[in-house]
């Protein structure tokens, strides 16, 4: 299976800083990153199990990813609290 990267031209930079060496006791490993940029061969981390179409996988990210989605959301619970 060929991994595919971002969109040509879309760079992906973290909006808050990379997750620390050691996420909540879960080591990092070499795989691919299941998140944005899908890159292969590279630092992951495992997130948990994602669910879809009724499987279930084990979703890693690359810390670049991670923080990203780290930022999504603390952005969505600021938006939540202001309500």
């Amino acid at each position: 299976m060929r991994a595919l990267g971002p969109a040509a031209g879309v760079e992906l930079r973290p909006v808050r800083s990379a997750p620390v060496s050691n996420y909540d006791g879960r080591e990092w490993v070499t795989g691919m990153c299941w998140l944005y940029c899908r890159r292969s061969g590279i630092p992951v981390i495992w997130l948990g199990p994602v669910n879809s179409s009724g499987m279930q996988a084990p979703l890693y990210g690359c810390g670049e990813c991670v923080a990203e989605l780290d930022h999504m959301v603390w952005a969505y619970l600021e938006a939540k609290d202001r309500l």
